[in-house]
C-alpha cells in the first residue's frame, strides 16, 4: 500500500474520499477457483466456479470478465502472470460460476496451466491498466537516470502557441547526444509479440487538426519517423515493472541487422505486433545502453 504521507495526501487532494475506497480502488479482487469443468470439444471456453471475497462491494454482474493469476503469485511466492481469462455468468451469495476463455490458437495451451486454487483478479474501477502504464514510465525513467542519461517526459499534447507537437514518449540525452523514446507494452492475449499501435489519423483529425504540423497516421500502427527507440515493457511476460526490451525505429530494408518490418500497404508504418523472443535477441535487447549504440551506428549510416 501506499505511504502513509501518499495516503494522506491523497485523501487531502480528493475530499470526502476515504481509506477504504483507496483500498478498493487500488486493488482487486482475488475470486478463488475452487472448481474447473472440461470444455466442450472444439470450443475456447471452459466453465468454472470461484468463492466470492468477504470484503466484496457488490455482487459480480454477469459479463464481468478478469484474468486468472496464478496461486503462488498470491500468496507472494511467484510473480504475476495471466494464465487465462475469466468471464461471469451466474453471481451467487458466496460463489460466481463462469468460462475461462482465450483465443482459440492458444486456449488449450493456456488452460493446462491453470489449476484449482488459482485466481480470478476482477478490477472493479478498472484502474490497473492506468497504474501499470504509470509505474513502467515512473521505472523506466529511474531506469535511464541511472544509466547517466538525462531524462524527459513529453508532454501528451502541446498548444499550438507553445511549439511543436511530440508523437513519442521520453527524450534522453547524454553526451550531446539525443534519444527520442516511445514506451509500449506485449500484447495482453499473446505476451510472445510487441504492441506497436499508435491512434489512426489519417486526415490529421482531433485534437491538433488546426496544427500546422499536424501528422497523419494511415494505420493503426506506429510509424517509423517518430521516435528512434522502441522501449517495450516485460511486466506481462515476466511479472516485473522494471523489465524492458529495445528496438530501433528503423525498417528492416535500412538496417537488415537491426530493423523492425514493414506493414506491407503502409510502408511508413512498422508492423504493430512484431514478436520478442524469449529472451529477447535479434532487434531486440534489454540493454538501453546497447540499443543507444545502435542508434548512434544508424545516424552514421544515414550521414
Amino acid at each position: 500500500m501506499p505511504s502513509k504521507q501518499t495516503t494522506e495526501l491523497l485523501l487531502q487532494r480528493f475530499r470526502g474520499a476515504t481509506d477504504d475506497m483507496l483500498d478498493r480502488v487500488l486493488t482487486p479482487y482475488r475470486l478463488r477457483i475452487t472448481s474447473i469443468s472440461q470444455p466442450q470439444e472444439g470450443t475456447n471456453k471452459a466453465p468454472f466456479r470461484a468463492s466470492v471475497p468477504q470484503d466484496a462491494w457488490s455482487a459480480f454482474e454477469e459479463g464481468t470478465t478478469g484474468k486468472v493469476v496464478p496461486k503462488a503469485y498470491v500468496e507472494g511466492s511467484g510473480n504475476f502472470q495471466e494464465l487465462i481469462k475469466g468471464r461471469v455468468l451466474r453471481s451467487l451469495a458466496d460463489h460466481i460460476e463462469g468460462e475461462l476463455y482465450f483465443d482459440q490458437a492458444r486456449f488449450g495451451r493456456a488452460l493446462a496451466g491453470v489449476s484449482v486454487g488459482d485466481y480470478l483478479e476482477v478490477d472493479p474501477f478498472g484502474v490497473t491498466s492506468k497504474i501499470e502504464s504509470a509505474l513502467c514510465e515512473a521505472s523506466f525513467f529511474r531506469q535511464a537516470q541511472s544509466k547517466g542519461f538525462s531524462v524527459t517526459r513529453m508532454p501528451e499534447n502541446v498548444a499550438m502557441h507553445v511549439g511543436t507537437q511530440n508523437y513519442f514518449d521520453f527524450r534522453l540525452e547524454k553526451s550531446k547526444k539525443t534519444y527520442r523514446v516511445e514506451l509500449k507494452s506485449l500484447w495482453g492475449t499473446d505476451t510472445t509479440k510487441a504492441r506497436l499501435i499508435h491512434t489512426v489519423s489519417r486526415d490529421g483529425a482531433g485534437k491538433n487538426k488546426a496544427r500546422k504540423d499536424r501528422q497523419i497516421w494511415q494505420t493503426s500502427s506506429c510509424r517509423f519517423q517518430d521516435q528512434d527507440i522502441f522501449a517495450v515493457s516485460m511486466w506481462l511476460r515476466t511479472g516485473r515493472i522494471d523489465e524492458f526490451a529495445y528496438a530501433l525505429s528503423v525498417p528492416e530494408e535500412d538496417n537488415p541487422r537491426w530493423g523492425l518490418p514493414r506493414v506491407p500497404k503502409y510502408p511508413a508504418h512498422v508492423t504493430q505486433n512484431p514478436p520478442v523472443p524469449d529472451p529477447p535477441t535479434g532487434p531486440w535487447t534489454t540493454d538501453l545502453s546497447e540499443i543507444c549504440r545502435r542508434v548512434d551506428g544508424q545516424m552514421r549510416r544515414k550521414a
